[in-house]
């Protein structure tokens, strides 16, 4: 996916930085989900989406794996204006 006016980066490589932030706080932080890392990722790169949302059923935080539901939801939007 092409990058949008909120950001320079694809969904890809969003994706990427949140493995690669994963890996890193998963040696440092025991118990650290990694939906707790893709939706802070998200919040600092696209805080419209992650405003979209928290606290719905969508909101990964408190989940160990991204729902199917919640990455399809944010692909379609990212290239949203």
């Amino acid at each position: 996916m092409e990058p949008t006016a909120h950001t320079n980066k694809t969904y890809d490589e969003f994706v990427a930085k949140v493995n690669r932030l994963h890996a890193q706080l998963g040696e440092d932080i025991e118990n650290w989900r990694y939906g707790q890392t893709y939706f802070n990722v998200l919040a600092s790169i696209r805080s419209d989406l992650s405003e979209t949302i928290r606290g719905t059923p969508y909101d990964p935080f408190y989940k160990d794996e991204i729902p199917e539901a919640t990455e399809n939801l944010i692909k379609s939007l990212w290239c949203q204006p």
